[in-house]
């Protein structure tokens, strides 16, 4: 130990940490050791129970919001119990900003319905239903011609309270199997005769007042697995979010809601309901990150982000499955080098996992020239297994992350945190993932948890924002803050690094709603040219960890 050379602010820490055998000592006898808390059942998320068997596969791409919404709840209805499950194509979200050969623009959305019907799903039997594009909502209207048996009435939702109300239509469909229909649509099924479940038009005066009657006579009935919110739900595709997460909320009878949480009164509202589950619950959906992160984290629970993703009653029908990854290499340490550990971050939102960085790894020329970290939600393994497979075939010299949640369960609700803790323990033991991002309260997070890599915080100028030398030990953990990718910031701490002594560095790299591949590679060429006395290597989080340990004279495994 005597012959390396620790930095001057870490060096008591690490000492403190050795002299007390924290390093070093067995998990059992470790009261920071991951711990093993085992995870019921009925707390993980929600699956289909009959698997996928067949495809009916219908696009979407001509009907209207309205239309997409009803097509996706009655997906959801058929999809429980069908082993045939509907699939469908091209659903439109405003926030679905990755196209990536341009800035993003209208009509640049990425669409994976086809491509994972030609990566994953080739060896189903798919039909594809025939739409009359003369008519409005031609998908939807050819769902209701095949599945009428399936609709047991309708639900109207109210214009005039659209948010609200759709998401209220949307928990009474997982209960009542009928179909969510603005009053347009209704006129348009009149020929079918369904009777009306619930009529809300005309109902409620604001969004508190439908979630207090909504709460009133559907909460007690519904999935408390997962908590639900959404908002952004309205039927101007300018605008609108969109309902492709609406067969997996009607399939698994979840309650969702929506509150307008830039409203003080609103925001506060959420108690009302959030309270009302078990501490440490996912709420997936989306609504505001920087406010809900916090306001989530703080009551003890935290958000898993769901936009934009297709046919998770088709994915999630497919038994759950398991991953691994190769053991982490350390690379020889001489004083003059700088090992840079690209990453590219917001796996947690499934937007990202399911659509965006497939879409990437597929198209870009540069995807797997450079080892690199690509953050995912380690759900996916239960939640959409044929694509983790997908994952696992594709990842070459890549690795993956995890990250469970953009915010976690603060320290103060310490039920809600030890949960979540104990939930991303399960994940990352079967998925095999090795390196984990946090955003906030990593080293409690990391405390229990025990990862062998974490990325720390926000490379961000916000609050969770972490420098790129807080790098440490912690029992077996090593933790690192991020800087950006951005030439200055890359610059500004190269400039900064301490003389005669290797360099770590965590680098921000991007989301893959972008060519971030190209990225990366385009960062290797300027560091490696830069001609500056200093030999860059460029290497996985956790061969970052592996060559940390090294150079502290600790074991690597």
């Amino acid at each position: 130990m005597s012959s390396r050379i620790i930095p001057v602010k870490y060096a008591g820490l690490l000492l403190g940490l050795l002299c007390a055998g924290a390093l070093t000592a067995p998990a059992a006898e470790n009261p920071g050791a991951a711990l093993t808390v085992p995870v019921p059942a009925s707390r993980l998320f929600p699956k289909i129970a009959v698997p996928a068997t067949a495809l009916v596969v219908v696009d979407l791409a001509k009907d209207t919001i309205a239309g997409q919404v009803a097509a996706c709840g009655l997906q959801g209805i058929v999809n429980r119990t069908s082993p045939e499950k509907i699939y469908v194509l091209n659903t439109s979200c405003v926030d679905n900003r990755g196209g990536w050969d341009n800035p993003p623009a209208a009509g640049k959305q990425v669409q994976m319905g086809r491509v994972w019907l030609r990566e994953i799903f080739s060896a189903l039997p798919a039909r594809e239903l025939q739409t009359d594009p003369r008519q409005e909502n031609p998908g939807f209207l050819a769902l209701v011609a095949d599945y009428k048996s399936y609709i047991k009435g309708l639900i109207i939702y109210d214009p005039a309270l659209e948010e609200a109300t759709i998401e209220a239509a949307t928990t009474i469909a997982g209960q009542t199997d009928g179909i969510i229909v603005s009053p347009g649509l209704a006129k348009q099924l009149k020929a079918f005769g369904f009777p009306v479940i619930q009529d809300l038009r005309g109902k409620f005066k604001n969004n508190m007042a439908c979630l207090d009657w909504l709460k009133a006579n559907y909460f007690a009935t519904a999935n408390h697995q997962v908590a639900f919110t959404w908002s952004h739900m309205t039927t101007d595709k300018k605008t609108s979010w969109g309902g492709a997460n609406k067969d997996y909320v009607v399939a698994n009878r979840l309650f969702t809601f929506f509150l307008n949480i830039q409203n003080d009164t609103e925001r506060k509202y959420y108690t009302n309901i959030i309270n009302e589950y078990s501490p440490g619950t996912p709420i997936l959906g989306w609504t505001d990150e920087l406010k809900a992160d916090r306001m989530f984290a703080e009551m003890g629970y935290f958000m898993v982000a769901m936009i934009a993703v297709e046919n998770l009653t088709v994915m999630s029908s497919f038994p759950s499955v398991t991953g691994r990854q190769p053991a982490p290499v350390a690379l020889p340490v001489h004083s003059n080098d700088t090992f840079v550990a690209c990453f590219v971050p917001d796996g947690d939102n499934l937007e990202h996992s399911l659509v965006y960085e497939p879409h990437t790894i597929l198209r870009s020329t540069n995807f797997d020239a450079v080892p690199a970290t690509w953050i995912i939600n380690p759900i996916i393994p239960d939640l959409a297994p044929p694509i983790f497979q997908w994952w696992q075939r594709h990842l070459g010299s890549q690795e993956f992350g995890a990250m469970l949640g953009d915010g976690s369960p603060g320290t103060d609700r310490f039920t809600g945190y030890a949960f979540y803790c104990d939930l991303l323990r399960h994940y990352l033991d079967q998925t095999g993932i090795r390196s984990m991002k946090q955003m906030v309260d990593a080293e409690a997070v990391s405390f229990r948890v025990q990862p062998y890599f974490i990325n720390s915080g926000y490379a961000g100028d916000d609050w969770r924002g972490v420098g790129p030398y807080e790098y440490h030990m912690d029992n077996g953990s090593f933790h690192i803050g991020t800087v950006n990718i951005r030439d200055q910031d890359v610059n500004r701490a190269l400039a900064a690094a301490p003389a005669n002594q290797p360099l770590f560095l965590s680098i921000f790299c991007g989301t893959g709603s972008r060519d971030v591949s190209t990225a990366i590679k385009l960062l290797e060429t300027k560091l490696k040219s830069r001609n500056d006395g200093r030999n860059y290597h460029f290497l996985r989080s956790m061969d970052l960890a592996a060559t940390y340990r090294q150079w502290l004279g600790l074991p690597v495994q």
